[in-house]
């Protein structure tokens, strides 16, 4: 527990920190409500304890990328955020995250809004994000209605939402404003 407050407070204090000091190769977009903010990456913790595991999810939205070894263009022109990031499970993805600073309630978006994060991973279905018309998940009130759509492929047969893989991987990252945004 010590140690979950001794995280949960350097990632607060580096979320206080201008944008200009997070910019680096640990820094990637993240969705958040619509709006594109930077992630900070400050500490992955593997096997998270069982209290960790209550943070909120980080979804890695995944695109299947059969063969490709460089950065990618969907047919509708969108790349994605990690594009790629090789060192993660899924090399091309977009992150989304249920709330952001200055969202809701005391800036926290009602309590959704924590530097620690559950990793939750979901594949777009090619047959979606191929098309022209395709346009990202880009707040997690759309989840439910992609999901129900068929714009995720069905990658955890047999669990509740088998849409979702739950890891037992948390990243303590804190999230600020882009610039512009």
């Amino acid at each position: 527990m010590k140690r979950l407050i001794v995280l949960t407070l350097a990632a607060a204090a580096c979320a206080a920190l201008p944008l200009a000091a997070h910019a680096g190769k640990d820094s990637e977009p993240v969705y958040a409500d619509g709006e594109t903010y930077t992630m900070v990456g400050a500490t992955l913790i593997t096997n998270a304890a069982p209290g960790i595991l209550t943070a909120p999810p980080l979804y890695i939205l995944g695109y299947p990328a059969p063969g490709a070894s460089g950065p990618i263009s969907l047919p509708s022109g969108y790349q994605p955020q990690c594009n790629p990031c090789l060192q993660e499970p899924v090399a091309y993805h977009d992150h989304l995250i249920t709330g952001a600073p200055g969202h809701g309630t005391d800036g926290t978006a009602g309590g959704d809004y924590r530097a620690p994060w559950r990793i939750v991973i979901l594949m777009y279905n090619p047959a979606y994000s191929n098309r022209l018309d395709f346009r990202p998940v880009t707040s997690d009130d759309q989840l439910a209605a992609a999901e129900a759509a068929g714009e995720f492929l069905r990658i955890n047969p047999g669990a509740p939402n088998p849409y979702e893989r739950w890891t037992d991987t948390v990243l303590v990252c804190p999230v600020v404003r882009q610039a512009g945004s």
